[in-house]
Parts: C-alpha cells; structure tokens; sequence
C-alpha cells in the first residue's frame, strides 16, 4: 500500500506492508498536512496480525482525533489509550513550517532520521520499550532544518544499511521509495516506512 500525502512545504510517502503469511498489518500511521504544519505518526502494535493492529489504528486514530495537540501531550494520550491493549510502540514527528523546526518523540524500536543539503544528520535516540498504559518517560526534542531535507521513519520490519547515504541519493520521495524497494521483500515482520522532503 502506497499513499502519499503533500503540500507546497512537504512531500510524504507512506508504504506499507503486512508480514508474509498475515493478511492484516500490525503497523498503523496517520499522515495530516495543513498551511502550518505536518504531523505523522507510526505505531507498531506487538506482535503482529488482528490484535498488534488494534494496538497500532488505536494510536491513529487518536492522533487524527487530536492533531492540533503538541508532541508531548500526544504521547501521554497515547498511552493512556493503549491500557488494556497489547501495547505498541510508537513515534510522532510535528513540524512548524513557519518556525522550520520538527518536534519529534519516540517510545520503542521506531527509527527516525533526517539528512539536509548541508550534511547535517538528525537521529534523535528513542526511548527503549513500548506503550501500554503503564507510566512511561518520553524524550521529546525540537530541532531546526533545512530547506530539502529528507526525512524517513520505518518500523523494524524494514533493514536498512547505509541509511544516510541513501538519504543524500534520493532526489524525491518516489526515488526514496524506489532504492527502498529491495528491503522489502523478505516480510519477516510487518513493515512500514514514511519518507518524506521538506521545502
């Protein structure tokens, strides 16, 4: 599944798919651009199959429900949504276009990096874990960026080596997704990733 969300400040592509074998994906994301700002969000529900992607579209759809919030009241709702469910892990990207700034926060095995045309690398480190209604610690940065930056965030079902070296390569989010396209024919695991160029 491909989709693909933009505007004069961000192009996205989202691709998806559900570990061999499944038919329903245990990953959810939720992508929303306005004149102001974009918001993403990745969950990955534990395990995988019906029960992971409750955990997973849970964490979406309160996302979609409550986008104005900021990052980190997102977070605490979050995870106040998962008590009772298996769990997921989870990552929300915010960023103010007018401010060129993102805000970014992360609980579990979600990756994230940004590279700009000057070669400045953002890989905020995640919180290790997962949500599930249990207090959780979060650490939520903000940080500026460059006009053309590219951004991924992707799920453990993708294995990426040289990521930003694959970053620097791309000159749009389809060239992205297209040098993504030999990771991901093994399917061990439900997969996604979101890349995305800023302007």
């Amino acid at each position: 599944m491909i989709v693909k969300e933009f505007n004069e400040h961000v192009h996205t592509l989202a691709f998806q798919l559900p570990k061999e074998g499944k038919t329903c994906c245990g990953d959810s994301f939720y992508i929303k651009t306005t004149d102001n700002f974009m918001i993403c969000a990745l969950a990955d529900g534990l395990g995988s199959g019906e029960r992971a992607n409750e955990s997973s579209a849970a964490i979406s759809s309160l996302v979609e429900q409550n986008y104005d919030e900021d990052v980190d009241t997102l977070m605490r709702l979050c995870n106040d949504e998962l008590k009772d469910k298996r769990g997921a892990t989870v990552s929300i990207l915010k960023v103010d276009f007018h401010t060129k700034s993102f805000t970014y926060s992360s609980v579990g095995n979600i990756r994230f990096m940004l590279y700009g045309p000057s070669g400045a690398f953002i890989y905020p480190l995640p919180i290790l874990g997962y949500l599930s209604g249990k207090p959780q610690k979060y650490r939520t940065q903000t940080y500026s960026y460059e006009i053309g930056s590219k951004f991924i965030i992707y799920t453990d079902g993708l294995v990426l080596p040289g990521i930003k070296a694959l970053l620097n390569k791309g000159n749009s989010v389809e060239d992205l997704s297209r040098q993504l396209d030999i990771y991901t024919k093994k399917r061990t695991d439900d997969l996604t990733y979101i890349v995305g160029q800023l302007f």
